[in-house]
């Protein structure tokens, strides 16, 4: 999954010596939150969002009318490559708390990508977009019970929508298999992962 795949491409722009009025009034009208900045010839020279907007003029009009840009907006936004893998974006929200990232192509900007647009793509890479039930199995020999689990799946003749080795556990960091499955054939796979020597989890509790 690469960031090109995701992102808004060609996103709307203004410029540093645009009012903040003109900016609020884009953001409205389009539920923008992150707004590029670019220069006479196209290039990228900052960013503007609407909590700076909201912070310099609050709801004086006539201030709105009188600030521009160029005196709210960050002029070193946060960028990323638009072939950089997804997580990568990722790491760079949760490390920096920010919403968006402005995407590049060389020098070039050719799109943004936002938290919503993440949350988006792993909700289908986790295959919440299908109905289905989650199985979850512990894997304190990863190699050795992956292959079991798979074993395991091979023989029940079931599609899996997805699955996913993950190190979310709270006991210990203990790796675990992220199953998410047909409804119907939910007790049939954990009764041939149960089989398998295998151990379930169940969510865990304070």
């Amino acid at each position: 999954m690469f960031v090109e795949d995701h992102m808004t491409p060609n996103p709307r722009t203004v410029c540093a010596e645009d009012t903040l009025q003109t900016v609020r009034a884009l953001m409205d009208r389009h539920g923008f939150r992150h707004v590029p900045v670019v220069d006479s010839g196209g290039r990228l020279v900052g960013m503007v969002t609407d909590r700076q907007v909201r912070s310099a003029i609050g709801y004086d009009r006539q201030l709105g009318e009188k600030l521009t840009v160029a005196e709210v907006m960050d002029p070193h936004p946060p960028t990323i490559p638009a072939t950089a893998a997804l997580d990568e974006a990722v790491g760079l929200f949760f490390r920096k708390h920010i919403g968006a990232l402005l995407v590049m192509r060389q020098d070039e900007l050719v799109g943004i990508v936002t938290r919503h647009d993440v949350i988006g793509a792993f909700f289908i890479v986790l295959g919440l977009d299908q109905t289905g039930k989650r199985v979850e199995v512990a894997l304190p020999d990863v190699r050795e019970d992956l292959a079991h689990a798979f074993g395991a799946l091979r023989s029940s003749g079931e599609d899996i929508i997805t699955a996913v080795v993950s190190r979310m556990r709270r006991d210990g960091g203990e790796p675990a298999l992220y199953l998410r499955v047909k409804k119907k054939a939910q007790r049939q796979i954990e009764r041939l992962l149960r089989d398998a020597a295998l151990v379930l989890l169940e969510p865990e509790h304070d």
